[in-house]
Order: C-alpha cells, then sequence, then structure tokens
C-alpha cells in the first residue's frame, strides 16, 4: 500500500550556484558516501547533487516532515537504480515501509519521484 508520494524539482543553476558561494554546501547535504559517489564524475557532479537534493525533498514530502540531510542516503545499486536509507531521527519520522526513488534529468533541471510503500 502506498502511504506517500513525493514529487520535486530543482534548477541544476542554483545547485550549482550554492556549491560555488558555500563550500561546505555539499558536506552539508550529503553523506560521506553519497559525496564519493557525486565527486567521482567530475562531469556530473552537478546533476548527481541536485537529483539526491529534489529525492530527499521528495522522500520529506512522501513523509510529510522535514528529514534531516543526512539522515536520507540515496546511492545507486548495482544497476544503477537508487537505493534509499533513512538513519536517525528521519528513520524513526518514516517508521516501517521500503522507498522507490526515481531521478531524473534535463539539460536545466533535476526532478525526483519517491513513492513510500508499507505492506499491509
Amino acid at each position: 500500500m502506498i502511504r506517500g508520494v513525493g514529487l520535486d524539482a530543482i534548477e541544476l543553476q542554483r545547485i550549482e550556484r550554492a556549491c560555488r558561494r558555500q563550500p561546505r554546501f555539499i558536506e552539508r547535504i550529503l553523506t560521506p558516501a553519497e559525496r564519493d559517489y557525486c565527486l567521482r564524475a567530475p562531469r556530473l557532479m552537478v546533476q548527481r547533487v541536485a537529483g539526491r537534493w529534489a529525492a530527499k525533498e521528495a522522500i520529506a514530502k512522501a513523509v510529510g516532515r522535514p528529514l534531516r540531510w543526512q539522515e536520507v542516503e540515496i546511492l545507486p545499486d548495482e544497476r544503477g537504480t537508487p537505493c534509499v536509507q533513512l538513519y536517525g531521527y528521519s528513520a524513526q519520522l518514516a517508521g516501517e515501509g521500503r522507498w522507490l526513488v526515481s531521478i531524473t534529468h534535463t539539460r536545466t533541471d533535476a526532478l525526483a519521484l519517491a513513492l513510500w510503500i508499507v505492506e499491509p
């Protein structure tokens, strides 16, 4: 059963500006593993950071409450599918269930959809 749905979009240019203006921006919003993934491909860095921003926002919208950036981790599995792991307070807020997340990009934007699924 779907318990929550969240959708978010962010302009790539906005993320790029934040990265330039605030050197700690990436450290604040991404876990260490997410940073490693995003910085591994410099040409895709802005798209990957923006995609995670949008996905974390979409997850928070599905839960209906703000979550802590460092407690929501989104990394690709072996096929490249985004996998969500919640920790700490954010995991307590969401409780049980599993997450399906899709991230996509256009030339100017990153978009993410999150489905929170709970078994009856």
